[in-house]
């Protein structure tokens, strides 16, 4: 016959009671009606007593790595051949495994066997403990995102009645102001923005809802999906070869210049634009693309001292039958040794150590949108078309005509 018993717990100060799981054959008789111990010191006649096939030990022996892998067990003279074997891993005592049969000893081929038996069987205890804890911190963890959803989501909601409320009020002042009133730019300025935000919210909403399926279970008990594969992954995230459609840059760039007047005006910075009319289109992804050429305008009015220049130049490129857009600044510059960082994510180099907000993820969303794109972006400093003075930045963009 053979049984197998797990520990409750062990404790140095405490017995430990050893919990009956499994015993065969099935009708093998007696299953004790208490719960045996293990003693922290072995008394007198241990074994008088004790239901077969129960017998006790010193608990410090147990723990202690030069305990003897089968430990027998009964008189042999009355009782059956009896093997008792620890379970241990790691040194912590898990349970034990007995075996016994009548009138013939175990051979040391056999006793190998069973002592193989016995730490298989404590690895697959060790593993089903760490199955379990696992399967209840993803639980938590689960109940954990998803009240951060409930929370984005009533957040997202309450901010979408400002944001409506500011596009209104920037369409009711474009209305009121004529066609070449000075302050008009300010207002379509705030209509688009709005629009923009407004994207961006819809955007975050299907991220937030990629996250909740992926955590969902499939079984309907609790289980976790299958995690998936890192290049599904990227597919997924990819801008789509559909996406990408004709762009005419211009009117990319429009709306651009026109969100940062309120800024121009503040720090009494000077802009200079050139772009050949009659540029053919690039392929690109619109949102994408605004996205990235958003980020570089915006760091650059960011960077530039009050009273400095921004430039912003579109040429073509015959060779290769693409566009470059080219976004200057006369700011502080950046140093060699961040130079190879820029496109890092969360990498902000030198600027970390000034008052300049910043998350260091806005290089790094343009330059993977860029290369989804099948474009370029690259970065230079000093900036390259000033040659007046050594600090700016000059960031390029390359993109591939229709």
């Amino acid at each position: 016959m053979s049984a197998v018993y797990l520990t409750e717990g062990l404790s140095a100060a405490e017995q430990t009671s050893l919990v009956p799981v499994v015993v065969y054959p099935e009708e093998t008789e007696p299953w004790p009606s208490v719960k045996p111990l293990l003693p922290e010191s072995e008394p007198d006649n241990a074994t008088d007593g004790l239901p077969t096939p129960f017998t006790t030990f010193d608990q410090n022996s147990l723990l202690n790595a030069d305990v003897p892998a089968l430990v027998p067990m009964g008189n042999e003279a009355a009782d059956p051949e009896q093997l008792v074997l620890p379970l241990i891993q790691d040194e912590v005592v898990l349970g034990l495994l007995v075996v016994a049969r009548e009138q013939q000893q175990w051979s040391d081929s056999e006793q190998s066997q069973i002592q193989q038996v016995a730490e298989t069987l404590a690895l697959a205890c060790v593993m089903d403990q760490r199955s379990q804890w696992l399967a209840n911190a993803s639980y938590r963890q689960r109940l954990l995102q998803a009240d951060q959803k409930q929370t984005l989501s009533d957040l997202m909601h309450q901010f979408r009645s400002p944001l409506t409320a500011l596009r209104t009020l920037g369409k009711l002042l474009t209305k009121r102001f004529s066609g070449d009133e000075q302050n008009r730019p300010l207002a379509e300025s705030i209509v688009q923005q709005s629009e923009r935000l407004e994207e961006l919210l819809q955007q975050f909403d299907g991220a937030v809802d990629i996250g909740e399926a992926a955590l969902e279970p499939q079984d309907g008990q609790g289980q976790l999906p299958a995690l998936m594969p890192a290049p599904e992954l990227a597919e997924q995230n990819a801008l789509s070869a559909e996406l990408l459609q004709p762009c005419w840059v211009a009117d990319i760039l429009s709306p651009l210049i026109n969100a940062e007047l309120g800024v121009m005006d503040e720090k009494q910075l000077h802009l200079s634009v050139h772009i050949p009319e009659d540029l053919p289109p690039v392929r690109a992804d619109a949102s994408a693309l605004r996205e990235v050429l958003g980020n570089l305008i915006d760091n650059a009015f960011k960077y530039t001292p009050a009273g400095g220049e921004v430039r912003i130049k579109v040429r073509r490129s015959i060779s290769d039958a693409s566009q470059v857009i080219a976004v200057s600044d006369n700011g502080p510059g950046i140093p060699p040794e961040d130079l190879a960082h820029v496109f890092e994510r969360h990498y902000r180099g030198v600027q970390a150590e000034t008052e300049i907000p910043g998350t260091g993820l806005g290089l790094a969303i343009a330059s993977t949108l860029i290369q989804e794109m099948q474009g370029r972006i690259e970065v230079f400093s000093p900036a390259i078309d000033n040659k007046e003075s050594q600090n700016g930045s000059t960031f390029l963009v390359t993109l591939p005509e229709c």
